[in-house]
């Protein structure tokens, strides 16, 4: 009898958490509903959102987000500073209201970097600059190596590029596993990131204080619904094995490369990721932010805009220069 109440107990508390978590995807769904447009690529669509330039335009701009987060982010601190440009901010496969496509085959940033050129192809056949801060330096470095025909430059942001000592949180491993993943999202993973939120911001912009209104603004609690949350484990899960085999190349990158880092960032090494492949890349160059953590765009958004205007004006050979 003890057995079976306990039972009756956990199951009841089990269909309360899938329900709380349902009801949770849905809530800031309809919070944070989708702004922009949409762009058909191969298996589905792309969301994104365009900033027009006032005045004389610059050219193009695109922002691409990192882990746990989605386009808003990037657009909200880096659209005041870049009015010249042309923007278009893209939410990655299955982040923000972007379709996954392939499932847990999307994770791979190859796969990614293939499909945002796809989607940029009809959005934007000129050439760009290509801003990406975080995991999303992944596709954006493939990018780079693959298409360096379609860039003018590439901006990193606190991005991975190397592979790093430790691998990945313990919860990533959980979220990913065959059959009990999506189990072990929508009875943990999602109702204890919902308490955690304010305490992630807080990390990942240490030993800065937080950008008053940054979940809001950058529209992070859609982080919290269940798929958006496997998926956003699944890329990090594929991205250690993706820079161990893609960075021996970076010294053939043929773009001007500009890593921008905080030296306090302990979210992404800057010593692991941005100092080596500004190194590494034949016009690659360090911008280290003293007391900055992993929010460099937050922190200075006037440096990337002085990187990006390097690589668009007269100035951008002389710039560039090591």
């Amino acid at each position: 009898m003890i057995l079976r109440g306990l039972l009756l107990v956990l199951a009841l508390v089990a269909g309360g958490l899938l329900l709380y978590s349902e009801w949770l995807g849905m809530a800031v769904a309809r919070r944070f509903p989708a702004q922009g447009s949409f762009v058909a690529v191969t298996g589905g669509q792309l969301h994104y959102r365009e900033q027009a330039p006032s005045g004389d335009s610059r050219g193009t701009v695109v922002l691409i987000h990192g882990a746990s987060s989605d386009h808003a982010d990037l657009l909200a601190t880096l659209g005041p500073e870049l009015t010249h440009y042309r923007l278009i901010a893209i939410d990655r496969p299955g982040h923000g209201w972007s379709e996954r496509l392939e499932g847990s085959a999307m994770a791979d940033p190859a796969r990614q970097a293939e499909i945002l050129m796809q989607a940029l192809n009809k959005l934007a056949p000129e050439r760009f600059v290509l801003v990406a801060h975080s995991l999303g330096g992944a596709s954006a470095t493939r990018i780079a190596l693959e298409r360096p025909d379609r860039l003018r430059g590439l901006v990193l942001l606190g991005a991975v590029s190397h592979p790093w000592p430790g691998g990945i949180a313990w919860y990533h491993h959980a979220a990913t596993a065959p059959v009990i993943g999506p189990l072990f999202t929508r009875l943990i993973a999602v109702p204890l990131a919902s308490r955690l939120l304010e305490a992630g911001a807080a990390s990942v912009f240490a030993p800065k204080p937080v950008t008053p209104g940054y979940l809001d603004t950058g529209h992070i609690p859609l982080l919290l619904r269940a798929a958006t949350f496997q998926a956003n484990s699944e890329d990090i899960a594929a991205t250690l094995a993706f820079v161990s085999a893609q960075a021996p190349r970076y010294r053939s990158l043929a773009v001007p490369v500009v890593a921008i880092t905080g030296d306090s960032d302990s979210i992404v090494s800057p010593v692991i990721h941005s100092m080596a492949i500004a190194r590494e890349a034949p016009q690659g160059r360090l911008v280290l932010l003293p007391g900055v953590g992993h929010m460099p765009h937050h922190a200075a958004p006037e440096i990337v805009a002085e990187a990006i205007n390097a690589m668009t004006g007269a100035r951008s050979d002389l710039a560039l220069a090591r």
